[in-house]
């Protein structure tokens, strides 16, 4: 067996261990949390999990009053479909533009109200994608990645284009197993291989690099992961506690403007995991 199915195979083992349970979308998509806003919530390659649930229930445990979907992406066959998340691009594509559809269609319904994208793991790719293909007169509010299997060195330039506030990676240099010898065994989802940017962050504009991409990178926030704010645990997912969301993740989403400050992201610290 070889090196990229052995990374595979580790993917099968978390996925079928984690990802049990449906999305329960229902009670977060109320006529009230529509009317305010949206946050879409894309898994990993796992699919619909108690990963991404988590984020649901700190993001309401911070009091984000929007609709809060967690919206499944890629090939819905089991096992099979987690190592064609990971490397299937069309696929990715084709997922990213319906997800766009989705959201051109609430903005027509909902004209001003917010909408916000949080991706973890490949689902962070899958959310620059989605901006990335926004019409040309439509914008997001922002991004929100977590431990993203995207490459470093991808381009935001056009997906910072759609998004109104900016992108706001968390990265983790702890979270070398999956984003970086997975990654490069494997390749990212964007299929481009080496470090991921949930790794090490996206690589800033060089010298020789054009205007438009530097001043669109000055709304690329990065925020590199520490033990404190993580309090241990799997590098890879703990980004996904109810505790981290509502503490680092939800005051992004609150707020107005971006960046987030520091007095904002520790306005709510909860003793314990809701």
């Amino acid at each position: 067996m070889d090196r990229t199915h052995i990374f595979l195979a580790v993917l099968v083992v978390i996925a079928s261990l984690l990802s049990a349970g449906c999305s329960n979308n229902d009670m977060f998509m109320t006529d009230q949390r529509l009317q305010r806003g949206m946050v879409v919530i894309l898994p990993g390659v796992e699919g619909p999990s108690g990963y991404n649930r988590d984020v649901r229930r700190g993001l309401v445990s911070a009091g984000v009053p929007y609709a809060l979907p967690i919206r499944s992406w890629g090939t819905p066959i089991p096992l099979l479909g987690i190592f064609l998340r990971q490397i299937d691009i069309i696929g990715a594509h084709i997922a990213a533009a319906g997800i766009r559809d989705e959201i051109v269609r609430y903005q027509d319904a909902h004209p001003g109200a917010p909408v916000y994208i949080i991706g973890h793991s490949g689902g962070g790719a899958i959310a620059v994608m989605v901006a990335e293909k926004m019409p040309d007169e439509r914008k997001i509010q922002g991004l929100v990645l977590l431990s993203a299997s995207i490459s470093s060195a991808h381009n935001l330039t056009d997906a910072l284009s759609h998004c109104e506030y900016g992108i706001v990676n968390f990265h983790n240099t702890d979270d070398g197993l999956l984003l970086l010898v997975g990654t490069t065994l494997a390749g990212n989802v964007d299929r481009l291989y080496g470090p991921a940017a949930g790794l090490i962050g996206f690589d800033w504009p060089k010298d020789s690099h054009n205007d438009l991409r530097k001043q669109a990178y000055a709304r690329l926030y990065q925020r590199e992961l520490t033990p404190d704010m993580t309090l241990g645990g799997d590098p890879h997912t703990r980004v996904t506690k109810p505790r981290f969301v509502a503490t680092y993740i939800a005051p992004w989403i609150l707020r107005s403007r971006w960046p987030a400050t520091k007095a904002e992201m520790y306005a709510y610290i909860p003793t314990s995991e809701p």
